[in-house]
């Protein structure tokens, strides 16, 4: 038992030394589109009038950062897209109705507290229950942000994976809309909403998978220019969002841990 626990702590020591030193950052290779819903590549070369077919041309253009791949539209049937990031699979899909009323309206609630929270607003349960509902009463509302415009997929040289998406830098408009829309349904002024300041940013949200473990949702708050943008000024932000580590090999690294911890106690 001795000689094992040796044997794990080093070879844990090891795999933590490649995966924080010894990995090259690697973007994702040939990308496969599947699902039922529609693709469309935006690609500034060609003019954002309208979205450019995801052939492999288009696709390659895209992802090489030169535009960006939208996976269906406004909350339509599931699109996905799926490549190797290394030795790692990542899928990455779009957003149903479903994926936001799951457990409670949970991803919906989390969401909308955390956009709000990203300019300063702590919403009161009247406002979030209003502003949940008019999220989630319209395409106008959830499906705007389910339908994700992929500008990459890489890792960092310690092996994280971030995937970047395409959304407006000044995402205040978009908020405001939405601000209007609660006070509007809101009786008296007492649960108003603030409106919400210039330069505001949130990304849109991409269910993201790696190696068939469970889905994960990234959105984010923070955009860097992209240097283009469509006629509604969208595209004009970049939004690089990490997915986190799987959970099972860290698991599996603190429970043989305490494993060998628990032995040499006992002896």
């Amino acid at each position: 038992m001795k000689a094992f626990c040796s044997k794990t702590k080093i070879a844990l020591a090891v795999a933590a030394l490649v995966a924080s030193a010894g990995a090259q950052a690697v973007a994702i290779g040939p990308v496969t589109i599947g699902g039922t819903g529609t693709c469309q590549t935006w690609l500034p070369s060609n003019g954002f009038a309208s979205g450019q077919a995801c052939d492999v041309p288009n696709l390659a253009a895209a992802l090489g950062g030169a535009g960006n791949v939208e996976l269906s539209k406004y909350g339509g049937p599931v699109t996905t897209m799926t490549g190797m990031v290394g030795a790692q699979q990542v899928v990455m899909s779009s957003l149903i109705l479903t994926d936001w009323t799951a457990n409670g309206n949970a991803l919906a609630t989390r969401y909308i507290t955390d956009a709000f929270a990203s300019v300063g607003q702590i919403l009161s349960g009247t406002q979030l229950a209003a502003l949940t509902g008019i999220f989630l009463g319209s395409t106008d509302g959830y499906g705007r942000v389910s339908d994700p415009n992929v500008s990459y997929v890489d890792t960092s040289a310690n092996g994280t994976i971030y995937v970047g998406l395409d959304g407006f830098l000044n995402a205040s408009p978009v908020l405001n809309a939405l601000v209007a829309a609660v006070n509007a349904a809101l009786p008296g002024t007492a649960n108003d909403l603030a409106p919400v300041a210039p330069g505001a940013q949130v990304s849109e949200v991409v269910k993201v998978q790696v190696d068939g473990a469970s889905w994960q949702y990234l959105y984010g708050f923070s955009a860097t220019p992209t240097g283009y943008q469509s006629p509604d000024g969208s595209f004009s932000g970049s939004y690089r969002l990490q997915v986190p580590e799987p959970e099972s090999l860290a698991l599996l690294g603190i429970g043989l841990l305490g494993l060998c911890l628990s032995r040499r106690r006992r002896v």
